[in-house]
């Protein structure tokens, strides 16, 4: 009798430990899934520098058509065409009561692609494996961007072009939204200033 009580008392201890070590495991794998990369669009390059192409310009912006740009595509833009040295000086949101003789029109619509039904059979992988896998399997989302840009000098349409881009997005299960999208929010509307500034360079803007 007392070697058959130490016998479970032994299998109980032994499936304690195996049990913690799996509270473990899944606790270590927990905190691996909250991992995430913003990859961004081709050629981006955070640093770029562009030739001066005006000392100032008005910038006017119509981004109600991306509805995850957080209301932040005119302010990036803005601030990249500065940075990179396309503008000395660039008016946005309020035109001035001098304004310019240039003007800069953006109408932006995005959408974001994400894995519907793919992510929903991960999701269900990863459970099925007791969440173990969850610092592993990537779900992925691509911010999409278009943009329709247009340059005038004192109302004369001088030159109008499209630009399109997308941002990936790769995250585990347990990544949070308010951490990554900030970052690939900045990085698409940075791009896209960049991009604005090289095409624009190309514009010969001497004479009316």
């Amino acid at each position: 009798m007392d070697y058959q009580e130490g016998t479970c008392y032994g299998r109980r201890s032994e499936m304690m430990i195996v049990f913690r070590r799996l509270l473990c495991a899944i606790l270590i794998f927990s905190l691996l899934g909250c991992g995430w990369k913003v990859t961004p669009p081709p050629g981006y390059d955070s640093n770029k520098r562009e030739n001066r192409i005006a000392d100032q310009v008005f910038l006017k912006v119509n981004d109600s058509g991306v509805f995850w740009g957080g209301g932040k595509l005119g302010e990036t833009v803005r601030d990249t065409l500065v940075e990179n040295g396309s503008f000395k000086e660039v008016y946005f949101p309020v035109e001035p009561r001098n304004p310019p003789p240039l003007r800069l029109m953006i109408d932006a619509k995005g959408n974001v692609d994400e894995e519907k039904g793919l992510g929903t059979l991960k999701a269900i992988f990863i459970g099925a494996l007791f969440f173990l896998p969850v610092g592993i399997v990537r779900f992925n989302k691509d911010f999409n961007l278009e943009a329709d840009v247009s340059l005038y000098k004192q109302n004369k349409e001088l030159h109008t072009f499209k630009i399109k881009s997308s941002t990936e997005i790769s995250h585990t299960m347990f990544s949070q939204a308010t951490q990554y999208e900030p970052e690939a929010r900045r990085i698409a509307f940075k791009d896209l200033g960049n991009k604005i500034a090289a095409e624009l360079g190309k514009v010969p803007l001497g004479g009316d």
